[in-house]
């Protein structure tokens, strides 16, 4: 551990106290800090946060208020408004008025030692180019930067609705059967059979399609496709008689990292783990006694919703009011009417004239403040039982944890508050009325999907469905695809494990639809390219450039998803054969010869995404779209590359021990100081090389 220790005497401005953070950094430049009290606690973590990454917070909050546009000038102003209509910050003033005295001096102890971690943070590059200092830290703030979060990783549950809007137009009623999610071989699900209440789900039939089209996107802030992998083994699974968690959340790619590591010691115990800066949580760690990691549910928690016919008297009216940067001045702009329904929900604005509205409806709304408090106690369980109870009472959406305890006990259990569905809706948009709105119905927390000490010794969860398709409840079709989760259970299922086969796994690069894809493709094309291929995602790859970028071709030109491109493979016609050889001919020209490390790239750009702050290296992607160490990625045609968007935000690994646990970690960039790079040791490239640093409790 690097010998570089810090103290900090402050006064807090909230309440008066002094409080002392004694601070040694390590080799990761991870902070480990020693406190005397809860209260200096809190307050020890705001410092760090504030003075580490003071710029990642004020962005954070910019986006949930719609104020980006005030520093970033008319490239935010439509997101901007967009976050204006969704309103988060009413949304965490209601919930902050209702918050536990006891909470709220705890964050306001927070905001203190951000506040003072501002003084140094200040200075970051990003505050000193664009030339203002971060506003003052409420307490409320975290709450705010929790919403944003929350909402910004449940989205997807709705957006997919616009995209089977699309499937729709092209294949009219032979959408349902083609896209269904039930049948597949690569099928898989968290909960397996006497896990969960089995019953019969209703299948509703297609509507005609709708033809939206959305005026403006909400901000991407993590990712567009974010997901993550997660799974742990109890002690009769594992080698040395102890419980494994392995962690490793899927986040776009980018400078600052998401992710700020801290390790706090108080007189009660030690917590360590990963951070949103601006929230005083570790949502992925451990205290010693449990450890516990998270993957966005994808269940059902937000929807686009066509309500037909709304009563006038139903609807309110909303004209923000966002400050545009230009050159020295802020300009006001107030010419977008916004709309909601008197129950809140919003309506969503549409660059088409329709009948009727979008309705966005979102569980978050919903929240109030014991949604929310047990968040903040994640650090203080003893053992798995204790936080399956604390995880049943959180009703944030929405989220998957594993979690496992120094007496090699495991559990699981979804989080955050869902709709109860126990029939299949209508795919794409379907149709609410009024009255429905007003009678929102969640899943009760004693049936989301949870289990405790499995017989079967483990547990993995992959964004992928939770329930098997003869369970009594229905979790939507916002899920991935699946196949990440297909590939851990094959590699978890047999046999005892250790710490070196859960980094094989972590790291794993099978290109795993292939060997689904492959087979079918041979029945019409010969494909002499992949006849000597081990589906493997390596840099010097030939064969894995060709594949993907001809999968995404057809996926693109078929307007299909996986699903039904697998059954639509089963018998193409004369004029789909054509179309196919036509589109791998295309493939292979677009790819002309590159390996897959030239073809694949990863540039860690900014969150921002101002093209001129740049603070990492360029490297060649990891993984593949559909691989355990994923490289999800975007076509970027004027290159002819796939610019790698999002993969694993951290790799982390702990061995649960009585005395103390043992931790593995891998990050794909710095913990701070993030503004200078050298590319010797570059965390960058022994991410990529999967090599792991243990670091101490």
């Amino acid at each position: 551990m690097i010998q570089l220790l810090l103290m900090f005497l402050i006064s807090s401005s909230w309440s008066g106290e002094k409080f002392s953070c004694e601070t040694t950094y390590d080799n990761l430049d991870i902070p480990h800090v020693k406190t005397s009290s809860i209260e200096e606690y809190y307050y020890c973590f705001g410092l760090n946060h504030g003075r580490d990454r003071a710029w990642s917070m004020d962005y954070f909050r910019r986006v949930a208020q719609g104020r980006n546009a005030e520093v970033y000038g008319f490239s935010s102003l439509k997101s901007d408004l967009m976050m204006r209509l969704l309103d988060l910050p009413s949304e965490a003033d209601k919930i902050w008025i209702d918050f536990p005295e006891e909470q709220k001096k705890f964050l306001s102890h927070y905001a203190a030692g951000v506040n003072e971690g501002f003084k140094t943070g200040k200075d970051a590059f990003e505050f000193k180019d664009l030339g203002y200092e971060p506003e003052a830290w409420k307490a409320s703030d975290s709450l705010l930067v929790l919403l944003l979060q929350s909402f910004d990783q449940t989205r997807k549950t709705f957006s997919r609705d616009y995209d089977e809007e699309r499937f729709k137009e092209k294949w009219k009623k032979e959408t349902e059967v083609l896209f269904s999610e039930d049948g597949l071989p690569w099928s898989n699900t968290i909960l397996k059979d006497g896990e969960y209440e089995k019953g019969k789900i209703n299948k509703t039939s297609s509507t005609e399609p709708k033809f939206i089209k959305l005026w403006g996107k909400f901000p991407e802030v993590f990712g567009e496709e974010t997901g993550s992998n997660n799974w742990v083994i109890s002690s009769s699974k594992s080698k040395s008689g102890k419980a494994i968690l392995a962690n490793d959340p899927h986040l776009d790619l980018k400078t600052p990292l998401f992710w700020y590591w801290i390790n706090i010691e108080t007189p009660k115990g030690k917590v360590m783990g990963g951070s949103v800066p601006g929230v005083p949580v570790i949502p992925s760690g451990t205290n010693g006694k449990v450890s516990w990691g998270l993957t966005n549910s994808y269940n059902n928690s937000a929807d686009a919703l066509l309500m037909e016919k709304v009563p006038s008297e139903a609807i309110e009216s909303i004209r923000p009011t966002v400050f545009i940067k230009f050159l020295f001045f802020k300009i006001p702009f107030f010419f977008k009417t916004f709309e909601k329904l008197t129950t809140g929900h919003r309506v969503l604005p549409l660059d088409i004239d329709r009948d009727g509205k979008i309705i966005l409806r979102w569980s978050g709304f919903s929240l109030k403040a014991s949604d929310i408090v047990p968040m903040f106690n994640l650090y203080q369980v003893k053992n798995v039982t204790e936080m399956n109870d604390l995880l049943t009472d959180i009703g944030l959406p929405s989220w998957n944890f594993v979690f496992a305890d120094a007496n090699g006990d495991i559990g699981y259990r979804m989080v955050g508050k869902t709709y109860e569905e126990t029939k299949k809706n209508s795919y794409g948009l379907a149709v609410t009325t009024l009255d429905e709105m007003k009678e929102e119905k969640f899943l009760a927390s004693e049936n989301r999907p949870h289990v405790l000490k499995p017989t079967r010794n483990y547990v993995y969860t992959a964004n992928n469905r939770h329930w098997p398709e003869d369970s009594k409840y229905y979790g939507g079709r916002g899920y991935s695809d699946s196949f990440r989760g297909f590939r851990i259970d094959e590699l978890l299922v047999n046999g005892k494990h250790d710490i070196d086969s859960f980094k094989s796994i972590q790291c794993d690069q099978e290109v795993v639809d292939a060997r689904f894809f492959i087979p079918k493709i041979r029945k019409y094309l010969n494909v002499p390219e992949f006849s000597e291929w081990e589906m493997v995602a390596n840099d010097s790859s030939t064969e894995l450039p060709i594949y993907r970028r001809f999968m995404d071709l057809l996926l693109n030109q078929w307007s299909v998803n996986e699903y039904a491109l697998y059954r639509l493979l089963d018998k193409l016609s004369q004029t789909q054969i054509s179309e196919l050889k036509k589109m791998y001919e295309l493939a292979k020209v677009e790819v002309a010869g590159r390996t897959w490390g030239e073809f694949h790239r990863l540039k860690f750009s900014h969150l921002s995404k101002n093209p001129s702050w740049k603070f990492s290296p360029e490297i060649a992607g990891v993984g593949d779209t559909h691989s355990v160490n994923p490289g999800t990625s975007k076509w970027e045609s004027n290159q002819k590359i796939y610019e790698q968007s999002s993969g694993a935000s951290m790799r982390m690994i702990v061995e649960m021990d009585k005395l103390q646990p043992r931790i593995w970690l891998s990050l794909p960039g710095k913990n701070r100081h993030y503004q200078t790079s050298t590319t010797e040791n570059s965390p960058w490239e022994s991410w990529k090389a999967c090599q792991y640093t243990e670091v101490n409790f």
